[in-house]
Order: C-alpha cells, then structure tokens, then sequence
C-alpha cells in the first residue's frame, strides 16, 4: 500500500511538471531595435502579460514596462504545434537623457511560440507619446527572442 501512494504521489508531480513547461510563465531574452538590450516577459494566463525592455537607445539608458492583451485565436495556425498571437498593450517609457524622457508606448506586434521549445520569437512596434520634460512623439520598434523557464 505504502509502494502504491508513492508511485501515486510521483506521477502527481510529474504530471505537474508536465502542466507548467505547456504554459511557461517568466521568460528572457534579447531585444534587438529601440531599445537595444535584454527582455522579460511575464504571463499571468494565456492573454495577459505584461513585459519590460531595459537597453540602450541613442546611447543613453531606456526602461519600457507594457501591460499586454494577447488575440491568440486572429492568425491562422498553419503549422501544427505553433502558436502565433497577435499582442496590443500600453506602457511606459524612461529615457536617461540630459533630462529625463517620460512618455505613454502604445505597443503592438505578434509573437511565434513552438509548443515543444519554450522559445517566443517577437516583433512589435510602438508609437511613443513624449510627456516630459516637453511634449511630443517618438517611434519604438524591435525583434527579439525569449526563453521561456
């Protein structure tokens, strides 16, 4: 009896660690655009997440921090055991100028998930309202690669 709760007891476990690498939730990786520098990325469930960038742009340190909502179901999966969803979401963005820039990102792009390799390869785009220290806009735009843990 006591064989049979441990062998119970193990498939629990292995059935749970089968259940978290399907839906990993913390991933990083490597931006490459505006700005140029690592990437995280984390999922609250399969349509929130929320993501930062931390780099270099124009030479001077930049933070992005979005709060995303991912449209899983919009492309077509042509490819079996890929999943590519399109993301929308609002941020923030810090720039470490002369003076520091502080603006709004509107953000959006599509990620490409493979369901055995927990990788997300992405592309965005994000237009930037300027709010300080004067009003105006920028252009945010990057790919990159996230390995999910």
């Amino acid at each position: 009896m006591r064989n049979a709760w441990l062998v119970l007891l193990g498939a629990a476990f292995a059935a749970a660690d089968v259940r978290a690498a399907e839906i990993p939730k913390l991933g990083g990786g490597v931006a490459l655009g505006v700005p140029f520098g690592a990437t995280a990325k984390y999922w609250f469930d399969s349509r929130r997440a929320v993501q930062s960038h931390l780099g270099v742009s124009d030479g001077d340190l930049t933070f992005d921090a979005d709060v995303l909502r991912n449209f899983d179901q919009i492309l077509p999966r042509k490819r079996p055991g890929t999943r590519m969803p399109l993301y929308a979401g609002l941020g923030v963005k810090f720039k470490a100028e002369a003076e520091t820039f502080v603006g709004i990102r509107f953000v959006g792009g599509v990620s490409m998930f493979h369901s055995v390799k927990p990788i997300e390869f992405f592309a965005e785009v994000a237009p930037v309202l300027r709010l300080s220290p004067s009003e105006g806009g920028t252009f945010d735009g990057a790919v990159g690669v996230r390995r999910y843990f």
